[in-house]
């Protein structure tokens, strides 16, 4: 299977495990394709009104980094502008089975100008997984924002 589709099997999945979590979802109809000039994201999920806009990578191993092209990102960030939501990029490690969304925030800049996400931060950062999503749609927040400090 080529990469390409083994790429669109795994935006699927990830729009699989939404769905069952409630999430209305949908692959955007450019995802993969050559329409470079339309800002569509890879899939976009909504539940109680909160947009979710995604990126989706995967990757074989957490020692290797992702590169991310700076149009991707671009787009991601045009689309959520417009339409009021959450962009994140979301990796799976092939093989692990669990998802993680990352804000883009916590890209890296690259010298040749896109952007990269060093996996080696999926341990030491508390980046979202799918029930963090499901808490952001909620509306619920956690009980240490109520505590003073």
């Amino acid at each position: 299977m080529s990469n390409r589709r083994r790429g669109f099997a795994q935006e699927r999945d990830l729009a699989k495990k939404l769905w069952d979590k409630g999430f209305a979802v949908m692959r955007a109809p450019a995802s993969g394709s050559k329409a470079k000039r339309l800002l569509y994201p890879d899939l976009v999920a909504i539940k109680n009104g909160v947009v979710f806009v995604f990126e989706v990578k995967t990757t074989r191993s957490r020692k290797r980094d992702i590169y991310i092209p700076r149009h991707q990102v671009d787009k991601l960030i045009e689309f959520s502008r417009r339409s009021g939501g959450m962009p994140f990029i979301a990796v799976k490690i092939v093989g692990e089975g669990d998802w993680f969304f990352i804000p883009l925030r916590d890209l890296q800049e690259t010298g040749s100008g896109g952007y990269k996400l060093p996996l080696s931060r999926l341990e030491t950062h508390s980046f979202l997984k799918m029930d963090n999503l499901l808490t952001l749609a909620l509306g619920v927040r956690p009980l240490r924002d109520y505590l003073e400090k």
